[in-house]
């Protein structure tokens, strides 16, 4: 069984969910032993991920002079062996049909009209269909995004489906608290992306009905426009810090000294910053939607409303330090049932299922 994988994801963008699945995911097969071909490998790249990927022991193939922001919406270009598996970062299939497709699917924020439209939208939604159509094998990376699958396109077989939960890394761990400014006040951690469905104005309206002694940390994410500064000075002055780019070390210190992390989102196909902050001994205010309660399980306070009342009341009911520690243990045994260990091992036992049931009838 000869495996292909398509990094084309790493230049879609610097860093985020769908880059830590698939470096992930490349790191662990590697050091399976499995031989793996790598399409599209930028060992130049500005992904954080992808910097951190070793190419040298694997062939490394570039398929198309066409510039990776248009092939990112195309079929696989290159001719591949007969009988080989192909997996791709980001919705990528191949027209062969002598071959074994293997197609992730995060979630369907552009079906549920939650993300950018037209025309990326559009062409978010074709690509997924004629992948979805084109793969022996479907990996979803929750239950909730098996169900969005099903319902979008009821004419799926499940038989094809398999739900294989992400891991959380083991750079998220209760570590030695380090002396620094951010502990002369509790901090509210917000970390991620801040547009839409993250429903960011959400974090600033809690904080507005939380006393002044708590302040707003915000990790990671988009750049900070002009107009979101002007924003937070005029909602929270002087109540808030911004880390735009932070590493791994340095997230996890900040959940470690985190009072509790927000995760206000609306819609997730997964959500890593719960699953991290547990594994860190942070306690998690979050929402019951989408897969945020498949993460989360019993050990976060999630709001049926995604709304600062509820939000603030909740972050207030972690002022109890004996619900708050209980909370904190529980997210240390929810976060370990998501380790990268057992959901490579599944994925590659996926590959050989599908490839057994394409070639060995």
């Amino acid at each position: 069984m000869e495996l292909f994988m398509d990094n084309i994801v790493f230049t879609i963008q610097k860093a985020g969910g769908v880059s830590v699945y698939w470096y992930e995911l490349l790191k662990g097969i590697c050091n399976s032993g499995m031989t793996v071909n790598f399409l599209n490998a930028h060992p130049s790249s500005s992904n954080l991920f992808e910097q951190r990927l070793d190419y040298q022991r694997h062939r490394c193939i570039r398929e198309s002079v066409i510039p990776d922001k248009y092939l990112r919406y195309l079929p696989v270009r290159c001719k591949l062996p007969a009988a080989a598996v192909f997996h791709g970062g980001y919705l990528r299939v191949s027209p062969q049909k002598d071959i074994v497709n293997i197609l992730t699917l995060h979630d369907f924020a552009h079906e549920h009209r939650l993300a950018t439209g037209f025309p990326r939208g559009l062409a978010n939604k074709m690509q997924k269909a004629y992948g979805i159509r084109r793969a022996d094998g479907i990996i979803c990376i929750s239950h909730n995004t098996r169900k969005d699958l099903l319902h979008f396109y009821p004419d799926t077989d499940p038989a094809k489906v398999r739900v294989i939960h992400h891991g959380i890394a083991d750079d998220f761990y209760p570590a030695a608290k380090q002396q620094s400014c951010l502990l002369r006040q509790p901090y509210i951690l917000y970390v991620g992306g801040r547009r839409k469905y993250k429903n960011f104005l959400a974090a600033l309206d809690t904080m507005q009905r939380l006393p002044r002694a708590y302040r707003l940390v915000a990790a990671g994410g988009e750049r900070w426009e002009s107009w979101e500064i002007s924003l937070l000075e005029s909602r929270i002055p002087g109540r808030y810090q911004l880390f735009p780019e932070v590493t791994a070390a340095d997230l996890n210190q900040l959940y470690n000294h985190a009072f509790c992390l927000l995760y206000t989102s609306t819609y997730e196909g997964f959500g890593f910053p719960p699953g991290e902050a547990m594994k860190a001994g942070c306690p998690v205010v979050s929402t019951l939607a989408a897969s945020i309660p498949e993460v989360v399980g019993p050990a976060g306070l999630l709001a049926r409303t995604a709304d600062a009342a509820s939000f603030a009341a909740q972050i207030r009911m972690l002022e109890n330090e004996q619900l708050r520690g209980q909370l904190i243990q529980a997210g240390f045994s929810q976060a370990a049932l998501f380790t990268w260990e057992k959901s490579i091992a599944e994925t590659i036992r996926f590959y050989k299922d599908c490839w057994s049931n394409k070639f060995s009838t």
